[in-house]
């Protein structure tokens, strides 16, 4: 990667296009300037030009929100057990060629992936989410960089050797034209509802206790089982509109938006899989949840009884292990307190344990991402064997759900969220996910009204009738 610094444009494309020459192959030309303050929902709503290849991010401590806009260029892959090492070549390769002009290595700026991985690339993929593969990410043509107050706009073009020098003026006029339709107020059009149902009931329900009986045998500790709900609505439904909503009703939650095609994989999660920051990791342990109450009083009950209970904290503590465990494989220092503490959302309120590291030299985000996915909050435990009964009993694809969704740039700093509390938009249709924990002393009906819980700040979302 080669960064210039406070150059020309022109004699920086021309810089890309020689090396593109030289090398005979594309280069990536990456240039970065800071900006007024853009909203970045109206960036977003202001880019409509690209719908199918629009992104955000918001994370969940409000200091760094992303908008991508175009696909500079597309990694994609349907490998199954080379696929975090496969994105990570492809984008190692990509920015070892770049070229850079920007005035320093701002984190989350210059050239970025933003997207996901499957939850298990080995089930036989869901006809809905066709438009995505087990592994999907994009380099954005525009992207909008707010850390804290400051905004930094990124033009990603890649160079072919012979290509003509007008490409780059028009990927300049193209950024003015954005940033002066972030400066008119657009308001998503609401989506209507024509129906929702959830998707065979009972046959999940039977599914848990299937999977209940197979744990008192002593199979497994722990299994999560989801399942699908299923909504229709009068004319196609606008990301624009579901994104409001989650911006504005789950603000201490990752929200996050991401299009491909005719789809689109949008959510708020409370759940942080890994950040790298330089050498700084964060992770979280999030698992054992109980609703909230009416009153305050009743909140701090339903809490202190969340905190006292048996079966969420011996969930909790299946996760703890597991996640210290990834980690300290590329960690040199590792800090996770000792009893979990509450993190309370607008409809649930989670037992969570953070955790600290220190990477280990050459350690890379995908490293992190590909040891801790899937948690045993999402997946099970033993981790091996709960799967393979997730394969049995759910009958469904989760896609994008229950993966890690998020962004690495090219100085080795990014983010990954779990992608929980989230849907597949399609067309006039949306697909909504949620799961629990499957424990021995779990009860259907119980783990049934948890997930029902689960879907509310979606359902929410999507505009229908949520009853607290």
């Amino acid at each position: 990667m080669v960064t210039i610094h406070k150059t020309n444009i022109e004699k920086a494309y021309d810089s890309a296009k020689m090396k593109a020459k030289q090398i005979d192959r594309p280069v990536l030309l990456s240039i970065v300037e800071e900006v007024d303050a853009v909203d970045p929902l109206s960036f977003y709503y202001g880019g409509s030009s690209f719908i199918g290849e629009r992104f955000l991010w918001k994370d969940r401590d409000h200091t760094i929100t992303l908008v991508g806009l175009g696909a500079a260029h597309i990694v994609s892959t349907d490998e199954m057990e080379d696929r975090f090492f496969t994105v990570e070549n492809e984008w190692k390769r990509l920015i070892q060629e770049s070229v850079v002009v920007t005035e320093d290595k701002w984190p989350g700026t210059g050239p970025l992936l933003f997207g996901g991985f499957s939850f298990d690339p080995v089930n036989t993929r869901g006809e809905e989410w066709n438009h995505f593969s087990s592994g999907s990410f994009q380099l954005p043509m525009f992207m909008l960089t707010k850390p804290g107050k400051t905004n930094y706009l990124t033009i990603n073009v890649v160079c072919h050797p012979d290509e003509e020098e007008s490409l780059i003026h028009e990927r300049i006029r193209i950024k003015e034209t954005l940033l002066a339709n972030a400066r008119m107020a657009i308001i998503p059009e609401k989506a209507h509802w024509l129906w929702n149902h959830d998707v065979k009931p009972e046959e999940w329900k039977d599914s848990v206790q299937s999977v209940v009986n197979r744990l008192q045998q002593g199979e497994m500790d722990k299994v999560v089982l989801a399942r699908k709900c299923e909504i229709s609505f009068e004319k196609h439904v606008s990301s624009d509109f579901v994104l409001d909503n989650l911006w504005k009703q789950q603000p201490d939650s990752f929200v996050f938006s991401f299009e491909r095609e005719e789809s689109c994989f949008i959510g708020a999660t409370p759940e942080r899989l890994v950040k790298k920051t330089g050498e700084e990791i964060l992770s979280t342990c999030l698992a054992g949840s109980i609703g909230r109450g009416d009153t305050l009083e009743s909140d701090e009950k339903l809490g202190e009884e969340l905190l006292n209970d048996e079966k969420n904290r011996y969930e909790h503590q299946l996760v703890v292990d597991s996640i210290r465990n990834a980690l300290k494989l590329y960690c040199d220092e590792l800090s996770i307190p000792t009893s979990p503490q509450l993190m309370k959302l607008k409809d649930i309120q989670h037992l969570y344990t953070p955790v600290i590291g220190q990477a280990s030299e050459n350690t890379s985000i995908l490293n992190l991402v590909e040891k801790l996915h899937p948690t045993p909050a999402l997946g099970g435990v033993p981790r091996e064997k709960a799967m393979h009964v997730i394969r049995q009993e759910e009958q469904m694809d989760r896609g994008l759900y229950a993966g890690p969704v998020g962004w690495m740039d090219a100085y080795g700093n990014g983010e990954y969220a779990v992608a929980l509390r989230s849907g597949l938009l399609q067309r006039d249709k949306a697909y909504l996910y949620a799961g629990c924990g499957i424990v021995a002393d779990s009860k259907p009906e119980s783990e049934f009204k948890e997930t029902q819980m689960k879907f509310r700040p979606m359902l929410r979302a999507l505009g229908g009738t949520v009853h607290d």
